[in-house]
């Protein structure tokens, strides 16, 4: 099986008249303008294995049965063959290259091609990488990790931290000649080993090694400039990356890098970033360089003084609030009576236009709970007005996080699902939750990572659940 080009995850009707799908749950947008019922969505799994074992059979007549060919010698031509699993296996027949099954793995699961250059990008460009280039290689990896993880196939572990290494050594090749560095390949390539660690986080010891992505990433775009803010591709890469760097910091407790924050003022005073303030709220990325401040200075003991915590996490939540009123509208819709809506929190699910949306709508959520519990945890629950701050505090965090479980269906299956890992974590890890709440958000965790294969996800998951035992 050779790479076919991006599976389409839209609707029956929708990929029948070759028309972009916007993917919405249960129905998509287009069906419901017409007054047709949506078909639905297919399931990737079952169309993302080719049968192409006559082609396999030919080939390996070529060699004859040679008995040298041992399943434990991995190589890129090696064919896929992964142990049975009771529990979750691989669809039948299965035979392809190793690499090729990866790639497709990748693009199939951590891909999503919104129509914005960067990503088309990379799926015109990725059948014609070189063998030995850095981008390839990164992207066999995460479609190996994802794989060794999704179907309980260790053995793919290895192969992968083995492509990962020859990646990072590409890399540094890369990295070393000035001229390569800056192209947009290279920011690309780093911003998919942040994809990976994601996938093959394995324990919080890795946090140090956020810490280094981060602080390489942002030598990176500082090395670039501002003049990678003078094209689409080049300013939307730099969006994706320090969304991810942003992300990393705020769940690793990690400081902001300096250069970023100086790199994302140059970037709202370019064109792009004023033609996006024209019809975008303000960006969020300014509340929670506040956010990481603070805590920082928390932290380290400079403020001491509790009414002054409470006082500026008060300040920033005001601010979070104004943001928040920029921000297209949902709609939350009871599910069907008979079960075939897929997942919901409570009998209820959110609607929104687009998934960007969703992510937005959840970000802003997720900081805002933060906050929140600084309102808690630093207010003076002595007095009346302290103590109703707490509780008006308390009653935001339950709303917003019933919010966030209300949104998680409509990441269901997408390769936006990893922006909904942190949010269900904070969900799941806050003790004003009620314990239904809690452990609905630890169950969809550990579905993301036995899913679509992010590590992470699961480690969160039974980090959380001894806290949530019953007595």
């Amino acid at each position: 099986m050779g790479y076919h080009g991006i599976l389409s995850k839209g609707c029956e009707r929708c990929r029948q008249r070759k028309v972009r799908c916007d993917q919405r749950k249960p129905t998509c947008l287009k069906c419901e303008k017409v007054k047709t019922q949506c078909p639905g969505y297919r399931n990737l799994n079952d169309v993302l294995f080719r049968d192409e074992s006559a082609k396999v059979a030919r080939r390996a007549r070529q060699f004859d049965q040679d008995p040298l060919l041992l399943p434990c010698r991995l190589s890129s031509s090696t064919s896929l063959s992964v142990p049975s699993s009771p529990i979750n296996s691989i669809p039948q027949p299965v035979s392809q290259p190793l690499d090729e099954h990866a790639s497709t793995f990748f693009f199939t699961k951590y891909y999503s091609c919104d129509g914005d250059g960067s990503h088309q990008w990379l799926a015109n460009a990725y059948p014609i990488l070189p063998e030995d280039n850095a981008l390839r290689a990164v992207i066999r990896a995460a479609g190996m990790a994802g794989i060794s993880n999704t179907y309980h196939a260790p053995f793919l572990a290895a192969r992968s931290k083995q492509q990962y290494g020859l990646a990072l050594e590409a890399l540094k090749k890369l990295l070393s000649d000035p001229k390569e560095a800056v192209r947009d390949e290279a920011l690309m390539t780093v911003g998919l080993f942040g994809l990976f660690e994601f996938i093959t986080f394995a324990s919080w010891d890795q946090s140090r090694a956020w810490a280094a992505h981060i602080n390489g990433a942002a030598a990176l775009l500082q090395l670039r400039g501002r003049e990678q803010f003078d094209t689409e591709r080049g300013g939307r890469l730099f969006l994706q990356l320090r969304s991810q760097m942003l992300y990393a910091c705020v769940q690793h407790d990690l400081p902001l890098p300096t250069k970023l924050v100086q790199l994302s003022e140059t970037f709202d005073n370019s064109n792009m970033g004023r033609q996006r303030k024209e019809y975008r709220p303000a960006p969020l990325w300014s509340i929670v360089c506040q956010v990481l401040r603070i805590r920082v200075i928390i932290r380290s003991g400079e403020l001491a003084d509790r009414r002054k915590v409470w006082e500026t996490a008060g300040a920033i939540d005001h601010d979070l609030v104004d943001w928040s009123a920029a921000l297209p509208g949902y709609t939350t819709v009871d599910a069907p009576a008979d079960g075939r809506g897929g997942i919901c929190f409570q009998g209820k699910r959110h609607v929104y236009s687009d998934l960007s949306i969703a992510q937005a709508w959840n970000n802003w959520r997720t900081l805002r709970i933060i906050v929140s519990q600084m309102v808690m945890r630093h207010g003076d629950a002595e007095t009346i007005s302290g103590a109703l701050e707490g509780s008006a505090a308390e009653e935001v965090v339950r709303s917003l996080s019933t919010d966030i479980c209300a949104s998680s269906p409509c990441f269901e299956g997408s390769p936006h699902i990893v922006g909904i890992i942190w949010p269900l974590s904070v969900v799941a890890q806050e003790p004003s939750n009620p314990l239904a709440t809690r452990r609905w958000a630890v169950e969809q965790l550990r579905k993301i990572s036995t899913t679509m294969g992010f590590r992470q996800a699961g480690l969160l998951a039974e980090t959380i659940s001894p806290e949530l035992s019953t007595p």
